[in-house]
């Protein structure tokens, strides 16, 4: 899976089922369950074919004890119940794709921006639009206007 391991720094939520917890239940004996993370850690869960499937949704988590931190594994109750219900692994969303992907544009947010000016702004890039064939967007025109005082003031570069 390309997806990376999570590795939380703190207890197992009560969301999760315990690693332990999803051994007893696919029956598989103990000691052949510590025997599986003993060396390879969270990694040594592919090598049970009971939970081959499912392996790469397992996240880990630091449990601190009195000598120190102790790793516990878990899996989202829902992913493990979704699979025992469906028989399938389910598609975890990789998340909300970047907006953009080009290294030569950068997100700028102008906060408390005074109405009647964006409004008088908005009444220009409608009028514009009207008239021409390609309309533009305000969050385009933004840059149309920031570009045309940069270019307006060589002297400040």
């Amino acid at each position: 899976m390309d997806r990376p391991r999570k590795i939380h720094n703190k207890r197992l939520p009560k969301n999760y089922y315990n690693y332990f917890d999803i051994c007893k239940m696919e029956g598989i004996p103990d000691t052949r369950a510590k025997n599986a993370v003993s060396e390879k850690k969270v990694e040594g869960i592919k090598y049970l074919e009971e939970l081959t499937p499912i392996e790469h949704l397992f996240e880990v988590f630091e449990k601190p004890i009195k000598g120190g931190m102790v790793n516990q594994y878990g899996i989202l109750r829902r992913h493990y119940d979704y699979w025992k219900e469906n028989g399938e692994v389910p598609k975890i969303s990789p998340g909300r794709p970047k907006k953009h992907t080009d290294d030569n544009l950068v997100n700028v947010n102008i906060r408390n921006f005074p109405k009647d000016l964006y409004e008088e702004f908005k009444t220009i890039v409608d009028n514009a639009n009207s008239m021409s064939v390609m309309k533009v967007g305000y969050h385009d025109m933004i840059a149309v206007a920031v570009k045309e005082f940069v270019d307006r003031r060589p002297n400040f570069k």
